[in-house]
């Protein structure tokens, strides 16, 4: 994914014309299966968009100037523009592309647990042993640009491992078992 520099926020429309675009996006969104809240008392108005499983995790949606004149678009919180403000279809289609497979990386990984142990985990666990931080720590100075992180509700390890414009999410129970899921990875790159 290529970087975008971040365009000057709704600079130019009333705050009505903005959240008329985002309410029909968030009707969109609300067809296609998402959650839809919007977000207008901020200084920019949005709409968080996310999957009803898994409130943690969603994009956030402004309509911010396009290059051409009177051509707005939505912008997902990475900076991407999705499409004109004239198609919210597109830009739900668009939002389903970025948030399905971390959405389904998460469900999965609950459900593996869930059929694993027989219970399902809803509150959160105390933090994880401070021995696996330091592991953790390790691995992303050993693997450039590898993300990795405790999940608080699934009760495993997660990496994020970046391959071009391809980035795989791997999960394991243990750091040592996180690794070989890296390695994993890191190969297929």
């Amino acid at each position: 994914m290529k970087w975008v520099e971040p365009k000057q926020r709704n600079v130019g429309a009333p705050a009505s014309s903005i959240t008329c675009h985002l309410d029909r996006l968030a009707e969109e969104v609300a067809r296609q299966g998402w959650q839809a809240v919007p977000r207008y008392d901020g200084p920019h108005p949005l709409v968080h968009v996310f999957d009803r499983e898994v409130p943690q995790f969603g994009e956030s949606i402004t309509l911010v100037p396009g290059s051409t004149a009177g051509v707005w678009w939505f912008r997902s919180s990475t900076g991407e523009d999705l499409a004109p403000h004239t198609d919210p279809t597109h830009a739900a289609r668009q939002i389903t592309r970025i948030l399905i497979p971390y959405v389904t990386a998460i469900r999965a990984a609950r459900s593996h647990r869930t059929r694993r142990t027989g219970a399902s985990h809803p509150a959160p666990p105390a933090v994880p042993d401070p021995a696996h931080v330091t592991t953790i720590a390790e691995l992303e100075h050993r693997f450039a640009g590898v993300v990795c992180w405790w999940g608080r509700y699934t009760y495993e390890w997660w990496a994020i491992v970046p391959g071009g414009t391809q980035w795989t999410i791997v999960n394991a129970e243990e750091p040592d078992s996180l690794l070989h899921e890296i390695l994993k990875a890191w190969k297929r790159r």
